[in-house]
């Protein structure tokens, strides 16, 4: 009767430490990823920017009525990782493409910002439903000439774009 005790108990044992030390682990790489995100991205979207461009449309463009975009360089408090490209990165910027117009539906489809044919990032409502911000970690994506456009889900054919294409501005230049 003992020794079938034991025997129990050591099953028990080998089938549930594996799953506890898991579950420990796991939470603890959790909060590793926590104490990595240092900085949410609806904070980062709340942040002071410098104006690299901006434009507003003459009319409004497509059943999404935009009228504008804005790109903006933010200066983090500090740093944050990101991927980009697929490389973990180390960076104390980001830059905030926000498009203007609206009112924006409320979808089950994520507000996609797309520049040029690449997806620059998933989008932020404002309150208002005015404004799509996403906030990415790419400089490379800004770009003279780069196209912004919208889109509802990644669906690059029916993205809505927006003209101008992007001017960025020189140092000094009146914004």
């Amino acid at each position: 009767m003992k020794r079938s005790f034991m025997n129990r108990s050591l099953a028990i044992a080998i089938l549930f430490l594996p799953l506890l030390l898991g579950s420990v682990l796991a939470g603890a790489q959790q909060n590793a990823n926590s104490a990595n995100q240092e900085l949410p991205l609806k904070e980062i979207v709340k942040l002071p920017g410098k104006l690299l461009s901006e434009a507003k449309t003459t009319g409004q463009s497509g059943n999404l009525k935009l009228t504008g975009y804005r790109v903006e360089e933010v200066q983090l408090p500090g740093n944050v990782n990101a991927v980009v490209r697929g490389q973990q990165v180390v960076t104390d910027k980001a830059w905030r493409v926000t498009v203007t117009g609206g009112p924006f539906p409320v979808r089950t489809m994520p507000a996609v910002i797309w520049i040029d044919d690449q997806i620059a990032g998933y989008g932020i409502e404002n309150e208002t439903l005015s404004q799509i911000t996403a906030v990415i970690f790419d400089s490379s994506l800004i770009h003279e000439g780069g196209i912004v456009s919208l889109s509802y889900g990644e669906d690059k054919e029916g993205r809505v774009r927006l003209s101008p294409a992007l001017r960025l501005k020189s140092e000094g230049e009146n914004q």
